[in-house]
């Protein structure tokens, strides 16, 4: 459904699946040559394709990732930081994007393709996890060859066998950047940016890509901040990374500045091409604070007498508008469908919807999920209700500030009095911290400090255990 406002009061994310997905690895590029140097060095993806997609400015490898080449591959493609060697001899150790697709959707090796300019490469085309692995692997096309050599093989790929979900290594801007030849590093870039802007024609011109693919640009890694000949660390070189999105679900002209990871792109995937990535870290960016957005009038809520709440919302015109489902959660990850709202169809007019919900109090989250006639779909934005205390349950909220250096507060509940405990975890699962071990009053609001200075940066996940029930959220500690 299109959705035309007159006033925009909230922001929506728009996810109709993508039929095709391509992510294009420019080997080695330090984001101060990037978007941090505007159109000095890429001018086709800063002045023609900027405009026309979203580019992320605080995209990052965080210190629990590792700047080198097959690690970054890995990391891209899993949705984990995966620390492997970057000779080529060892493979993901988690599942890649390929395998998930292959085997929830049954979709073939020649629809996933790895195309890479460095022979290593060929090891991320599939996983050593023994629940996918080889028979879920994607076919690959790996040499040690230059980026136009790249982008020739990749065009005839595209041409004899359409695969939906690719990755592309364009190795040049690592090699010239390792030769130590500034003038020749940023040549490679600006040959990788001219070939970008060639496959985002050939996309536009190819029935079978147009108006049905999301392009990524992104790099593995980027470069040591005092000396561009090398990588490999946690400096801020190394670390900050580019990411421009274009195509099918993305935004036009929109710039974020929100932090975000590497390990994002899988999730993004999955929800693009509609499978799951049960083993990924990594969040959807279109999920979070700021998702990709796209234009609704309202949707609301109020607390009703009675543990009553009442969702409204409103579309200014509709377009093969089938309805909406209403979803609810109570811990924001687990979504529950509660009913469905018919809707209208074709209208140039407003149309106004409600649905009341019975709770029994507590804090609830709500999206819509518009659906078309066609089954194409939107999410709504998420809002956040308070219906008042839970009885018999806790009450866990999400740690302020986060990201946060060193220390941030998490707030929690009881509605009776009991035993608490709060422990804060790695993303390894290790105990690293416990701020919070004792009696908790029912009734009473607890703001525990969490000092995370000698901790490293990452994500941590903080869970409530107490003799009723637990909560886990997740929190980020970035230095």
């Amino acid at each position: 459904m299109k959705l035309k406002t007159i006033l925009l009061i909230f922001f929506l994310f728009e996810l109709c699946f993508a039929q095709n997905v391509i992510i294009v690895v420019i080997d080695g590029a330090r984001y101060s040559e990037t978007f941090g140097a505007e159109a000095t060095y890429m001018p086709h993806m800063y002045n023609d394709l900027k405009p026309i997609g979203a580019v992320y400015t605080n995209f990052r490898i965080a210190d629990a990732g590792k700047t080198e080449t097959n690690p970054g591959h890995t990391s891209i493609l899993t949705g984990t930081w995966q620390q492997i060697t970057n000779d080529g001899s060892e493979r993901p150790t988690k599942p890649t994007v390929f395998e998930y697709f292959r085997k929830e959707l049954g979709s073939g090796s020649n629809e996933n393709y790895v195309i890479a300019g460095k022979s290593k490469l060929n090891v991320i085309s599939y996983s050593t996890d023994p629940a996918y692995g080889f028979n879920y692997r994607a076919s690959e096309s790996c040499s040690t060859i230059t980026d136009n050599l790249v982008f020739n093989n990749l065009v005839s790929i595209m041409d004899t066998y359409h695969p939906r979900l690719i990755i592309v290594n364009f190795p040049d801007t690592d090699v010239k950047g390792h030769a130590g030849v500034f003038a020749d590093y940023v040549n490679a870039l600006t040959n990788a940016d001219n070939l970008v802007y060639q496959l985002w024609q050939k996309i536009q011109n190819d029935p079978n890509y147009q108006n049905t693919t999301t392009l990524f640009v992104t790099n593995d890694h980027g470069r040591h901040t005092s000396n561009f000949s090398g990588h490999g660390d946690d400096c801020e070189g190394c670390e900050h990374i580019m990411l421009l999105a274009l195509g099918r679900n993305v935004n036009q002209g929109l710039v974020n500045n929100d932090l975000h990871y590497q390990i994002d792109i899988a999730p993004t995937i999955g929800d693009l091409l509609n499978f799951s990535t049960p083993q990924a870290v990594g969040i959807s960016l279109y999920q979070g604070s700021n998702p990709l957005p796209v234009e609704l009038s309202s949707f609301t809520a109020k607390v009703l007498k009675g543990g009553r709440i009442k969702l409204d919302w409103r579309t200014e015109t509709e377009v093969s508008n089938y309805g909406f489902e209403i979803l609810r959660s109570a811990q924001d990850d687990n979504w529950q469908v509660l009913g469905f709202v018919e809707g209208h169809g074709n209208s140039n007019s407003p149309k106004e919807y409600s649905f009341t919900d019975n709770v029994i109090g507590g804090k609830y989250s709500y999206r819509l999920k518009q659906i078309d006639i066609d089954g194409q779909f939107q999410y709504s934005k998420v809002i956040e209700v308070d219906a008042g205390n839970i009885p018999g349950e806790i009450v866990l909220e999400q740690n302020y500030p986060n990201p946060f250096n060193p220390t941030t507060k998490i707030k929690f509940a009881l509605s009776e009095t009991q035993s608490a405990k709060l422990v804060i975890y790695d993303i390894l699962g290790n105990e690293v911290a416990v701020p919070f071990d004792g009696t908790a009053e029912g009734g009473k609001i607890y703001d525990v400090e969490f000092k995370g200075e000698n901790l490293s940066s990452g994500i941590y996940f903080y869970r409530l255990e107490t003799d009723s029930k637990v909560e886990n959220r997740k929190m980020l500690l970035l230095k």
